[in-house]
């Protein structure tokens, strides 16, 4: 096989290649030669080979249509359309759980759709972007009066519940989406005065790690059912009311979220619910989460 001269490989790089030789041609067509692309915007130091050029499959990857994307710009393109990133860069074709920045709302929009067809929350397309006179006539609806002026989907909204008289706190996203929630008013699920379990789980495929209560007495056994799922029981802990058991988990969810670690699972990946309490098992060990109750049991009068 005719050997290239140095001069001719560097002309077909320029090109065919649109990148400028970095050092003098490598003497073989399959093997990295260090270039310098000359697209507009780039400039990145490459390494391609000369058969890949003279095949027609270009010289830069950081310039082909699949290339791969930055994590850090990735993160300021998802915030240029509206949404705070929670976990670390996925990948472009996998949901990415979000914020909207606009109401607050929990979303996992896919990169390459986002960018690509100029995406938005879902949620404020459908229903806006949290019209103060609407979030009120909903809470309404569902049976609360609010004691205060709207903010956003997702904070909790000080409220009166009209069934009970119970100032309360839901907020507008789980009313919309589940109605009446007032807490004493619940005839299924968790009883503020019954007793109640607080319990730490784990998930070894998934990698995560759960924290939540549920009642000693009610209709769902809820452990079991995340444990038909896969989860497995780390630790539990008996209160005399479902109160008590909720406010050292708001407790330790409180921490974890001032801390930066958002829900690590989606809806999709647990449509009984609960996502939101999860956390990534790399960063949340069991006994780190283990470790933050039994703190707020010994700090909290419960």
């Amino acid at each position: 096989m005719a050997t290239v001269a140095n001069d001719t490989a560097v002309a077909d790089m320029r090109r065919l290649g649109n990148a400028e030789p970095l050092e003098p041609y490598p003497g073989g067509a399959r093997r990295p030669w260090k270039c310098r692309c000359l697209n507009e915007g780039c400039g990145k130091i490459i390494y391609p080979n000369r058969n890949n050029v003279m095949s027609g499959q270009g010289a830069c990857k950081y310039c082909a249509p699949n290339a791969p994307v930055d994590p850090e710009a990735a993160v300021a393109a998802m915030r240029g359309h509206g949404f705070d990133t929670l976990v670390p860069f996925p990948g472009t074709g996998k949901p990415w759980l979000s914020k909207c920045t606009t109401a607050g709302h929990l979303v996992a929009p896919r990169y390459d759709n986002t960018t690509g067809r100029g995406g938005r929350c879902r949620f404020c397309a459908r229903r806006g972007p949290g019209d103060p006179q609407q979030a009120v006539t909903d809470m309404k609806a569902a049976g609360f009066t609010p004691l205060e002026p709207y903010r956003n989907v997702s904070t909790p909204w000080t409220s009166l519940c009209n069934g009970c008289g119970t100032i309360v706190s839901p907020n507008l996203n789980n009313v919309r989406t589940r109605g009446q929630c007032c807490p004493h008013c619940a005839k299924y699920g968790l009883d503020p005065a019954a007793p109640a379990f607080l319990y730490v789980m784990a998930h070894v495929v998934f990698g995560a790690v759960k924290i939540g209560i549920t009642g000693r007495h009610t209709r769902e056994d809820r452990i079991a059912r995340l444990q038909g799922s896969g989860w497995a029981v780390v630790r539990t802990w008996l209160f005399d009311t479902g109160a008590a058991a909720y406010r050292i988990e708001q407790t330790v969810l409180k921490q974890l979220r001032t801390q930066g670690h958002g829900p690590y699972l989606t809806a999709e990946r647990m449509p009984a619910g609960g996502w939101t309490e999860t956390f990534d098992a790399a960063a949340v060990t069991a006994t780190a989460l283990c470790r933050r109750v039994t703190h707020a049991l010994t700090t909290l009068l419960v």
